[in-house]
């Protein structure tokens, strides 16, 4: 698989309750009865792929327009967290390398902070 982009957040609850979030993107980590990934109109969340117990989850694509496309959680001690976006060939065009980059980061620094209430 070809690497697409990553990148980092530091994150301010324990990790275990972030692998959580991370582990259930159908449901809201408060219980608020919700999925926590702002999704485009009429997608599913995405689906657990893989995981590693309180370090690593690998989700399905939760871009419709581009499902072929993963994305990589590592959690590192401090509660950092890495994505990376990974892919099969033929690669996506630039731009929409860039679109799955901000996208990504977005993810990270504004869905999954705002559910954690951080």
């Amino acid at each position: 698989m070809m690497v697409l982009g990553s990148g980092t957040a530091s994150l301010s609850p324990p990790a275990r309750f972030v692998w959580n979030a991370l582990m259930h993107p159908d449901l809201h980590p408060h219980n608020r009865g919700f999925a926590w990934p702002v999704m485009f109109q009429d997608a599913p969340p995405p689906r657990v792929v893989e995981s590693s117990e309180f370090d690593r989850v690998v989700w399905s694509s939760p871009w419709p327009t581009v499902p072929e496309v993963l994305v990589q959680f590592d959690l590192r001690p401090n509660t950092r967290l890495r994505w990376t976006l990974l892919a099969h060939a033929p690669t996506p065009s630039l731009q929409t390398i860039e679109w799955l980059r901000a996208q990504a980061s977005h993810l990270v620094n504004v869905d999954l902070r705002s559910a954690l209430g951080h």
